[in-house]
């Protein structure tokens, strides 16, 4: 056999085990007969970030373009034949990586590996193809960005407040780009990402483990190593000086999304972000809720969102005003209670009941087959290991009141990008 066993993780009673083939090929595998379902995940190593100027949009275009004919299948019939045998399918496309999903009914493992190992390998990539999901890709930003305020705000966000990286360009891609994307780019980024040694198989669920290493040598075994492109690193300068920008878009009231650059997913810094975004916007209960929603009525909503990626990230909090209501009043609170955290207002059952929260959404995430094999893919091909994500536990039980502190003492004002949406001024044709 031509596969490596690298290493057995134990959770609790379970072993996962992690294999590569002699291709580069990396499989995880978690078996577990609870149930007769197994979740079966591509995960590959390109996202946006790895993209660059002027040819953005590719890892999504490919998104697309894996789910249409090979010289085996015709177009639509991948997913035919999955739905014929109860599978559940899906992709997606961000920052790190792109992955594909699959849920099936126990007993269906050669079916799944014929069918992804064929589509790794023969995608039929002609310019009929490319034009058909360049027309899909281009309506899915005008519907998901040019006309959506939302859409709009954090694309608006993301290249304000990354000067240098690729993290500020949108993973749809800008239009311009997704417009010039040739079919030579298409099989060059084909030829080279979706190689096996830029490949990560996560299967979790009813399945034998001899049987999936069998199954996955037989389909993938044959395919030759790439040379993958090496990365420009790009890092991201330091903000020193507050970024803002104000839309008119069509919404009803003023929106403001508030962001500060945070450490990568793997920083030992990072799980104090998260806990910070609980304690502030974590629910009714949180600081931000309860005087903005619910005692002040400045907004109507707040949440905050903290980016796990490879390299550092963003730290955002949302704020929909309240109508009839400035922004602005919002946006104070929000400075007040950060400057209150940093100033040593967190008290101990504030921070015991974000970690808890957080621990609790953790062991939640690990129910499901599919869940849990979404976070082996996302740690394996984000942070390198995907023991990573067995210890989030243990991380935010670790976060201390000092590091609290410390996270909202770096979310001053010169180091705050915001983007705004104030309602659209209608003119008097348009009235």
């Amino acid at each position: 056999m031509s596969f490596e066993h690298l290493l057995t993780h134990t959770f609790r009673s379970a072993s996962i085990h992690k294999y590569r083939l002699h291709n580069g090929l990396t499989l995880l595998l978690w078996a577990d007969k609870s149930a007769p379902v197994f979740a079966y995940q591509t995960w590959f190593g390109v996202g946006s970030r790895h993209e660059r100027a002027g040819k953005t949009g590719m890892a999504h275009l490919f998104e697309h373009l894996m789910f249409k004919a090979t010289t085996n299948l015709g177009d639509g019939e991948f997913d035919r034949v999955m739905e014929e045998h109860g599978a559940q399918t899906n992709a997606a496309t961000w920052v790190d990586w792109t992955y594909y999903r699959d849920k099936l009914p126990a007993g269906n493992l050669e079916l799944v590996t014929r069918l992804e190992a064929d589509r790794i390998e023969n995608l039929y990539l002609v310019s009929e193809q490319l034009e058909a999901e360049r027309e899909v890709v281009i309506n899915e930003r005008k519907l998901r960005v040019d006309n959506d305020p939302d859409g709009k705000l954090y694309e608006e966000l993301y290249a304000l407040a990354y000067t240098e990286h690729m993290y500020g360009s949108p993973t749809i891609g800008w239009m311009p780009d997704i417009e010039g994307i040739s079919l030579e780019d298409c099989l060059e980024f084909y030829r080279l990402y979706y190689a096996p040694n830029n490949a990560t198989i996560v299967v979790v669920g009813d399945v034998d483990v001899e049987d999936v290493l069998a199954q996955v040598e037989q389909r993938y075994g044959h395919l030759e190593s790439q040379p993958i492109p090496e990365e420009v690193m790009r890092v991201e300068p330091d903000q020193t000086d507050e970024r803002r920008k104000e839309l008119e878009l069509p919404v009803a009231a003023a929106k403001g999304v508030y962001a500060w650059h945070c450490p990568a997913a793997s920083d030992v810094e990072h799980a104090a972000v998260e806990v910070l975004s609980e304690v502030l916007a974590g629910g009714e209960s949180s600081r931000l809720y309860k005087r903005m929603v619910t005692d002040e009525e400045a907004a109507t909503e707040v949440t905050g969102w903290v980016a796990s990626w490879s390299q550092p990230g963003v730290f955002e909090v949302a704020i929909q005003a309240n109508p009839g209501q400035s922004l602005e009043a919002a946006e104070a609170i929000l400075h007040e209670e950060l400057a209150a955290l940093a100033g040593g207002a967190l008290t101990e059952r504030e921070l015991d009941k974000a970690k808890n929260g957080l621990e609790t959404y953790f062991w939640r995430s690990i129910a499901d087959t599919s869940s849990r094999a979404r976070g082996l893919g996302h740690a394996e091909v984000t942070i390198g290991d995907f023991r990573w994500f067995f210890g989030q536990g243990d991380r935010y039980r670790a976060v201390t009141r000092e590091q609290v502190m410390a996270a909202a003492a770096r979310c001053a004002r010169d180091r705050m990008t915001a983007v705004l949406a104030r309602p659209a001024q209608k003119t008097e044709a348009a009235a």
